[in-house]
């Protein structure tokens, strides 16, 4: 099983339309990157194969497919591949067909006890901070104080997700959160290899010394 990496980052959804993620995966990578959650439900299954095999090798076993695909958990089980598992999914069976890292949404102290009964090895727990990704987005955010609380009684390790900035960083960072994940921040709209490379080291290093 793979080490569990203090940083996830989450696909922004969108390669192919106008911009090409693998480069800027690549840079993210320089930038200390070591597990991406593949999140691309709009490709179809032998695009989203093939781009999960171009960038297999950027993250030996930290490539983690997004169940949001149709196709994610046939993949996954196939290939050996990791899988995260929204809400939205059943959870129960997940892991007996997966072998890589077996990741769940959360966003409640509950789903944090239902993920591990299921055989997660992490949860990501949102909205902690308003998300970039989302701005739109009206559900209550958790805060530093509920996302302590939370944290406390998890089984699991947890990340932060949602708002997650340099500056955010570092407060999730005292809660006691294993680690960040980051979509909005880390891949932004204007991005290109050289920021997210700059930006996964920045969020990496104000995690580690926010500790």
């Amino acid at each position: 099983m793979a080490l569990i990496p203090p940083l996830l980052g989450l696909s922004p959804g969108d390669h192919g339309c106008g911009r090409t993620l693998t480069w800027l995966v690549q840079g993210a990578v320089h930038g200390g990157l070591t597990a991406l959650v593949l999140r691309e439900p709009h490709l179809s299954r032998p695009a989203y194969v093939e781009l999960a095999r171009r960038l297999s090798p950027l993250f030996e076993n930290g490539l983690i497919l997004h169940a949001s695909h149709p196709d994610a958990i046939d993949v996954a089980e196939a290939s050996g591949w990791g899988l995260h598992a929204p809400g939205k999914v059943e959870w129960s069976g997940l892991r007996g067909r997966i072998q890589g890292l077996l990741g769940m949404s959360c966003h409640s102290a509950e789903d944090l006890q239902n993920a591990a009964a299921a055989g997660a090895d992490y949860a990501t727990l949102s909205p902690v901070f308003p998300p970039f990704s989302k701005p739109s987005d009206a559900r209550p955010t958790l805060g530093p104080d509920q996302l302590r609380t939370m944290v406390d009684g998890s089984p699991l390790p947890v990340f932060a997700l949602g708002g997650i900035s340099v500056e955010t960083a570092a407060i999730a960072a005292q809660s006691g959160v294993h680690g960040i994940a980051s979509m909005g921040h880390l891949f932004p709209e204007e991005a290109d290899a050289d920021l997210t490379e700059e930006r996964a080291a920045n969020l990496i290093s104000a995690f580690l010394s926010g500790r």
